[in-house]
């Protein structure tokens, strides 16, 4: 190595890339140099500078010539001619790790990943500082799924050259295989403030983001790299992933069904848009999509969990059951491989396997506790919630009820909060109530949130500060409720607003404070059978769902929350009704009736009709999509009663709440 080149691979391990660079081409005439800047430039995917280098050192039979022609017929896809050529060169220098390095990469694109490996591995045994046959290394590796060695050859690539944003990004994209997305993003991040354009770095940000749940910022990220490369097929099939997640059903099609007009063969896609329908209940445009998949691939394990939920809602349980056992989940993502247990559990469910159904639930569950959001919510953060409401409402709930002080002009007289635990039924009440014309309804969106949060800015927090709130801080808060309702009505209108979150119950002393004139209907459902629906469903992660792991954390979050209920009730004046699952199903007219009187909104035929509830919403924003899109069912009550030698270990948690309700365990 002449002292020029030495002298640019130095200033290139201390991150000075530009003057290496600079130092080459001032000196491109030495043949070393320019080969030098050849690998750089092709490293960079610099790739025209490259060709330009390249083609000025064909001419000649030495190294230097062969490997140039060998880089050019790389690039018209001639890799048996690129493997003649470093052969030849290695024929007379055993170890050039040029000729080693353009050698593996032949082989990769051959499908010789073996051996290309070992030639990369030769090549950084003779040249430890060749970043750019590191960086080749760490791309096969990772392709032959070798993650963690995969990583450290990005990183002796960038040991040798910290500025080598190509060896930067795929650190980021491995990082991205191992499910570590806060490494990944960090990567990814490093990348884009060097080179904010960079679309594959927009991409692997807005992918990291995706996994750790922040939406809205994996979008902006995809919507960005779409507007530098408007034809990006990969970026349409992310984004329509994230606004599938986000609820948004027409901008994840519109996005999904780009993303196949430039890539049809895309099964990823396919699998995805025919999520999406179902999930919608468009179940005819999700079983063309499913059809266009398996046509494509059909043992694709994705598309064949959709096909199994297909025929699962059409009744074809033990179809669905066989297809299910037929996939292997570990081809599947964590994401796709825990819906695949809980899907699996549900279809065994119904055809009435219950030991078998429990296992896949418990594996589904397992899955989900291992989830990378699951590591960013603090498990304690709920019953340190339930502790402090609870506190403050055995004090007497100071400040919940309303003061002289207070305005008069919103007492919330249009407003019904429609609450309860999760999975008691208020998914199905609340659509038949949103069915009513006199009705209106906001279904699990932050509202009373936005008012909640505004405490943080009170010395005492919440609940306590409620005690010295004043006139104008009710007005306040009023007013961030009202902005809030307004962003999810859309200009929607009507004498009722049904604001239904599960939960919210917890927060009667708030409702009570700012708005003493809302109505409030609790959700009831037997206790044996809210705990197991919780258990069998896949929930996005939050500090209250990570408890419904296990039946035995689910009964114990159950039966606190219920305390804290009846306390509230003994303590607050609430204008409340309650409405029993189990009478809603058996006897639905009357059961709405009753409703209606005590909501002041005249009982409507339309709440009874399926069609016009599911008019109601473009998508049901729960896990009770599938119910509230059939006709009215009986059969998940008193489902606990199979499975009840799996319940046994909790019924003595539940039973206070049991009889305080009027439910049995006999």
């Amino acid at each position: 190595m002449n002292p020029i080149e030495a002298t640019a691979l130095e200033l290139i391990r201390t991150g000075r890339a530009a003057d290496a660079e600079h130092l080459l081409r001032q000196n491109s005439a030495d043949r070393a140099c320019a080969a030098r800047l050849r690998e750089v430039l092709i490293g960079e995917r610099r790739i025209p500078e490259a060709v330009s280098v390249a083609r000025a050192l064909a001419h000649g039979d030495d190294a230097e010539a062969l490997l140039s022609r060998a880089f050019l017929a790389h690039l018209d896809n001639h890799f048996g001619h690129v493997v003649e050529l470093c052969q030849q060169v290695l024929r007379g220098a055993p170890d050039h790790p040029a000729a080693l390095n353009h050698l593996g990469r032949a082989l990769h694109n051959m499908g010789r990943s073996e051996d290309a490996q070992r030639a990369f591995e030769r090549a950084v045994a003779v040249a430890p500082g060749y970043a750019q046959a590191w960086h080749n290394l760490g791309h096969v590796l990772r392709a032959r799924g070798l993650l963690e060695r995969a990583l450290q050859a990005f990183e002796s690539a960038l040991a040798q050259a910290p500025a080598y944003l190509p060896a930067r990004l795929h650190l980021g994209i491995t990082w991205y295989a191992m499910e570590q997305p806060q490494a990944a993003l960090e990567c990814f991040q490093q990348v884009l403030a060097a080179t904010p354009h960079d679309v594959e770095a927009l991409v692997g940000a807005g992918l990291a983001l995706h996994m750790l749940g922040r939406l809205d910022e994996a979008r902006a990220h995809y919507q960005q790299a779409l507007q530098l490369a408007p034809d990006h097929a990969t970026a349409y099939y992310y984004l329509g992933c994230v606004l599938n997640e986000a609820m948004d059903s027409r901008g994840a099609i519109a996005a999904l069904t780009r993303a196949l007009q430039l890539q049809p063969n895309d099964v990823e896609a396919w699998a995805e848009l025919a999520g999406v329908y179902e999930l919608g209940s468009q179940l005819e445009e999700s079983a063309r999509a499913v059809q266009r998949g398996l046509a494509l691939a059909p043992q694709h394990p994705a598309l064949n969990l959709e096909a199994a939920k297909l025929e699962r809602r059409r009744g074809d349980l033990l179809g669905a059951v066989a297809r299910l056992q037929r996939i292997d989940p570990r081809q599947l993502s964590a994401r796709s491989a825990t819906q695949y247990w809980f899907d699996l559990g549900l279809a065994l469910d119904r055809c009435d396997q219950v030991d078998a159904a429990m296992r896949a639930f418990e594996a589904g569950n397992a899955l989900a506790a291992r989830s990378v959001r699951r590591l960013a919510i603090d498990p304690m953060a709920f019953d340190r919630l339930l502790d402090k409401l609870g506190q403050w409402t055995a004090r007497g709930a100071p400040g919940a009820l309303p003061q002289p002080g207070d305005p008069d002009d919103d007492t919330g007289s249009d407003l019904c909060f429609l609450v309860g635990m999760p999975r008691s039924g208020t998914t199905l009440l609340d659509t038949m109530l949103a069915a009513n014309a006199d009705v209106v309804s906001i279904e699990e969106l932050p509202t009373l949130e936005h008012a909640i949060a505004d405490f943080a800015g009170f010395a005492t927090g919440y609940p306590d500060a409620m005690e010295a709130l004043s006139g104008e801080d009710v007005r306040a808060l009023r007013v961030r409720y009202r902005q809030a309702v307004a962003v999810h009505l859309g200009g929607r209108g009507a004498k009722l607003i049904v604001d239904k979150l599960h939960l919210r119950c917890l927060h009667v002393g708030l409702i009570r404070r700012l708005f003493p004139d809302a109505r409030i209907l609790f959700a009831l459902r037997h206790p044996g059978d809210v705990v197991l629906s919780n258990f069998m469903q896949q929930y996005a992660p939050n500090d209250a769902f990570v408890h419904f792991d296990t039946l035995a954390d689910s009964a114990r979050v159950y039966a606190r929350v219920l305390a804290l209920w009846r306390l509230s009730l003994d303590v607050l004046p609430l204008q409340w009704d309650s409405v029993r699952y189990e009478s809603l199903i058996e006897d639905p007219a009357g059961e709405l009736a009753r409703v209606s009187a005590f909501l002041g909104i005249a009982a409507d035929p339309a709440m009874l009709d399926r069609q016009a509830r599911n008019a109601t919403r473009e998508r049901v924003r729960t896990n009770s999509y599938q119910q509230v899109a059939e006709p009215i069912y009986q059969r998940a009550a008193g489902r606990w009663q199979r499975y009840r030698k799996y319940l046994e270990p909790c019924i003595a948690t539940l039973r206070p709440a049991a009889d305080w309700l009027d439910y049995r365990f006999d």
